[in-house]
């Protein structure tokens, strides 16, 4: 029969973080001494702690793949004991994820000393009948244990939905600007902080940037390592900023479901108009390097489809500006001529932008839409009145909840063009002063500026994200108008309804 060698590991495990402070490593590694003396074996110091890993979730493990790996590569010697207080440690997900784990350890002539189980398990334990039913009893009951755990978890939540939705006060976590004071939710006193944060990417700046000013201003961060690009993010995204609660459910395969959002549920920083507009400013930061003096950086491109790429050059003390196409300077475009004075050129256009903004949304989605909800919702009712549900009913169900969906898609975007172009007033574009602010204004209004190549001059097509665009003519020096899109279809459908009449 199989021996042990006189050396043991303890591996410790347990599944809230709190605990960490707590009596659980204490409580374990005092087990598995007592063990270790009672049972003439030595303890060795290299023990396998997964601090605050769930085991129903099994993230990511790396204590427990180390320790199989170490078996594995002989790291841990043959006749060796890994001391546990429960088969529960090893897995919570059932049966047969337990007995493999058991089974990828005894098959390398490994011991498990289970305390609590009262179990000490060999390479012959797979084939008796006695260990076996008593791993697979222990790990079912672990199992269910957990999945108890998580149903009155999932419960909890859902009753603190339910008094959220009525307008009660619930206990939870809160985002960092807000406290709560028995029956009312308050501004802590970290408003000044995200108040911040909110002014710096109204400016343009993004998540990094943001980040670094709060750590150079002494802003006192949520975690010892200070502010970082993710929390920024987060507090961007939060819906809190407008008081807002995001209702969710967790799913038994641990997947978050985003449910109802209430309004007005605690005290707001910005309004939802202005969080939208937070919202679509970050959409269009896109990732890679940018320059903090170009208030045209990702709307400037040639006609090539490249991207003009903003030089300088410095003759006796003075700086000149100007601009080449990235994609001649890789050989992917034959107009390799320099583009002078180009900034001046766009600051001019500034001046002379034009845009009909739309005040609403276009009626005959919204139209669309309540027309698709009143089908679904009929379709819902039948289903409700049948003993036998046809598939035909529940494809077509199926089909015009995605048509909602895109309906839906559509209604957002044109809602956030709209609520977007409200907000760009063009005749300030050319007194803004700070470039990273008029480029984040310029997103929220145009798609891109294009630069085609003329003989002598340039022709620069803004093209706006209504689908509209405006024309202007360059040589270098003097600006001139070409074409209105706008104005033209104004003209047309004008002669039309003349011709009609």
């Amino acid at each position: 029969m199989q021996k042990q060698n006189g050396l043991a590991y303890s591996y410790i495990r347990f599944s809230s973080k709190k605990q960490e402070q707590g009596d659980s490593v204490r409580r374990q590694t005092e087990l598995a001494e007592k063990y270790s003396i009672a049972n003439n074996l030595t303890l060795s110091e290299k023990n396998f702690q997964d601090l605050g890993i769930s085991a129903f979730k099994e993230g990511n493990r790396p204590s427990l793949g180390d320790m199989l790996s170490a078996i594995e590569q002989g790291a841990i010697e043959s006749g060796s004991t890994i001391i546990i207080e429960s088969l529960d440690r090893l897995s919570r997900r059932g049966i047969d994820v337990t007995q493999q784990i058991i089974k990828s350890i005894l098959q390398h002539n490994v011991f498990i000393a289970s305390l609590t189980d009262g179990l000490l398990l060999n390479r012959e334990s797979v084939n008796d009948l006695v260990s076996v039913i008593r791993i697979a009893l222990a790990a079912d009951l672990a199992h269910k244990e957990s999945e108890k755990k998580s149903q009155r978890l999932r419960e909890t939540k859902q009753q603190q939905r339910k008094a959220a939705l009525s307008g009660k006060v619930i206990n939870k976590i809160l985002p960092f600007w807000l406290a709560r004071e028995k029956d009312q939710f308050v501004f802590s006193d970290r408003l000044d902080a995200v108040k911040r944060i909110i002014e710096l990417k109204k400016k343009g700046l993004g998540t990094n940037k943001i980040a670094k000013t709060l750590n150079d201003e002494g802003f006192r961060p949520l975690r010892s390592a200070g502010w970082n690009h993710t929390t920024v993010g987060k507090t961007l995204s939060s819906v809190a900023l407008y008081g807002a609660y995001q209702t969710s459910e967790t799913t038994k395969d641990r997947k978050v479901i985003l449910l109802d959002i209430i309004d007005n549920y605690y005290p707001a920083v910005i309004s939802k108009e202005d969080w939208m507009l937070l919202q679509s400013d970050a959409k269009q930061n896109k990732p890679g390097y940018k320059s903090d003096k170009n208030a045209f950086t990702g709307l400037l491109k040639h006609s090539c489809g490249g991207a003009l790429v903003r030089k300088f050059h410095v003759v006796t003390g003075k700086t000149y500006q100007y601009h080449v196409c990235a994609n001649a300077r890789d050989g992917k475009c034959t107009v390799t001529q320099n583009f002078k004075n180009m900034e001046i050129a766009l600051y001019k256009i500034l001046k002379h932008l034009k845009m009909e903004k739309k005040t609403s949304v276009d009626t005959t989605i919204a139209q669309e839409r309540a027309q698709l909800k009143e089908q679904i919702d009929n379709l819902n009712g039948m289903l409700l009145t049948m003993k036998k549900v046809p598939m035909s009913v529940l494809e077509t169900i199926g089909n015009l909840e995605e048509k909602l969906q895109e309906l839906d898609q559509q209604f957002k975007q044109q809602s956030d063009m709209v609520l977007a172009e409200q907000s760009v007033d063009f005749n300030l574009l050319s007194e803004i002063k700070d470039p990273i602010e008029l480029n984040m204004m310029l997103k929220r209004v145009i798609k891109e500026i294009t630069v085609f190549n003329l003989k002598k001059s340039w022709r620069i097509k803004v093209q706006y994200l209504n689908g509209h665009s405006q024309s202007f003519r360059w040589d270098g020096y003097s600006m001139s108008f070409v074409s209105d899109s706008k104005k033209l279809l104004e003209y047309m459908n004008a002669e039309k309804e003349q011709l009609d009449n």
